[in-house]
């Protein structure tokens, strides 16, 4: 933030002003002195200024050369107005046939001063999609005053908005960037001040490994009771595996029993109907598929979640 200050550095002189040439302010035509008259000539540096004699505005300054005003003998108020409204005053005696000399020059200065508040944003660089990440405008300045803080971002802001820090849901964006922008400002320095600065987060997608199906039980059939028993393991499983599917592998056996009572068709029909009617179990919830032949009956029970691929036989 600049601010700048001005002051007049000035001269006074007398010269004599028979035979010279002058400049009347008022209608700006050359001549001499009216008989009787003297001069106040006023220049200025670095460019015309309004002039007034005895509160009464008569032209303005000459910048190379100085402007040449006739007045009657004696001591006038003369002001002088800079730009920034600064007024020159001082009594100046004028006397006849003498040009009284004012030189005013103008100087500015300006002053620095640092803007009362410098931000930076925080956050981290990188995380995993899904979590809520959060950004914070940091004041290193000092100066006590009302800030207003506009937040942006490409993800959704749950929380913050016009305050120093936000909240974003990272959720949907794995292998994006989060970025935070924020424009800062206040009601008194405004501009000169603003801000308008952001910060980047890298979003690390989630890999997710797709569901195994785990074997539950494997047998080779026994007596209806036995097998039953086994069953019920198997069935409290996959009733505690909300949408699972229960996958059973009947591998026929090739043994005389085996080939008599407890072929496929028999034992397939056994387990369905004990799953279903005594046990409760959703039809729909359960799959019976044909093994290879084994050397004796044997029962293979898999619970498959949602998503899992289901054993080949």
């Amino acid at each position: 933030m600049r601010t700048i200050r001005y002051k007049f550095l000035f001269v006074i002189g007398l010269v004599l002003t028979m035979g010279i040439s002058t400049t009347m302010a008022a209608g700006d035509t050359p001549g001499k002195p009216p008989k009787g008259m003297g001069t106040l000539s006023v220049r200025t540096t670095p460019e015309p200024m309004p002039v007034k004699v005895d509160g009464q505005f008569v032209g303005m300054s000459g910048v190379g050369t100085g402007t040449d005003f006739f007045l009657a003998p004696g001591f006038h108020d003369v002001e002088v107005t800079a730009p920034d409204g600064k007024v020159w005053k001082d009594q100046v005696e004028i006397r006849k046939g003498l040009k009284n000399c004012l030189c005013l020059k103008f100087v500015s200065e300006t002053l620095t001063t640092p803007c009362p508040y410098r931000f930076h944003l925080e956050g981290p660089e990188r995380i995993t999609e899904g979590d809520l990440v959060t950004f914070t405008a940091i004041n290193s300045g000092t100066a006590p005053i009302p800030i207003v803080y506009n937040w942006k971002s490409n993800g959704r802001i749950t929380s913050g908005l016009g305050t120093p820090t936000i909240t974003i849901d990272s959720t949907g964006m794995g292998d994006q960037t989060i970025t935070a922008d924020l424009d800062v400002n206040d009601a008194v320095y405004d501009n000169k001040c603003r801000q308008d600065i952001s910060v980047p987060t890298q979003v690390a997608k989630i890999k997710i490994t797709p569901p195994s199906p785990f074997r539950c039980d494997e047998f080779e059939s026994g007596p209806h009771d036995v097998d039953k028993a086994r069953f019920d393991n198997c069935v409290i499983q996959v009733q505690n595996a909300p949408d699972a599917q229960l996958y059973v592998v009947i591998y026929p056996g090739t043994d005389r029993r085996s080939r008599a009572i407890r072929t496929y068709e028999k034992t397939s029909k056994f387990l369905l109907d004990y799953m279903v009617t005594t046990r409760g179990l959703d039809p729909r919830r359960i799959q019976i598929v044909k093994g290879p032949e084994r050397a004796a009956t044997t029962y293979v029970f898999w619970v498959v979640p949602p998503g899992a691929t289901p054993p080949v036989p």
